[in-house]
């Protein structure tokens, strides 16, 4: 009787460790995915902005208004935006240690036309809970550097 309850209870105790490595490799593979794609995010970026002849295509849009200087501020700004959403994603920063990131980064006018231009397009392809998150925090720190100081 002892040695069946002590094998059930080892039987159970390794489906739990079996299931929770599983579900530790499921989420470090999404992470690994996560990862790549950012690094080819930011490839893509990095290139375009390096070659006026490869931004035909980021030259519609809303980004048809901006002339050239404006356009590679404006990628630059978008290349930083992914970093720190990877930064907070896989747990480089705090979301404490990144507000006065976002803070900073809306102080200035570059930081506030790209936000200004690109969180409605960040809000709608946002992916996760994360993403949400993430934007949110660009534009606590965005409304608060745009808005107007109350009256007292």
């Amino acid at each position: 009787m002892k040695n069946t309850t002590l094998a059930a209870a080892g039987i159970a105790l390794g489906a739990g460790l079996g299931a929770a490595h599983l579900a530790l490799t499921v989420k470090h593979h999404r992470e690994e995915k996560h990862l790549r794609f950012a690094r080819m995010h930011a490839d893509l970026l990095r290139d375009t902005a390096a070659d006026a002849r490869l931004t035909a295509i980021t030259n519609s849009g809303h980004y048809a208004e901006l002339d050239d200087d404006e356009r590679a501020q404006f990628m630059n700004a978008n290349r930083w935006a992914t970093l720190w959403s990877l930064m907070l994603r896989l747990g480089f920063k705090s979301r404490a240690s990144f507000r006065p990131v976002a803070e900073a980064f809306m102080s200035g006018p570059v930081g506030q036309a790209f936000w200004r231009s690109a969180r409605a397009h960040r809000r709608i392809t946002a992916r996760d809970k994360h993403d949400e998150a993430f934007n949110d925090l660009m534009n606590e720190a965005y409304v608060e550097a745009t808005s107007e100081p109350s009256a007292v």
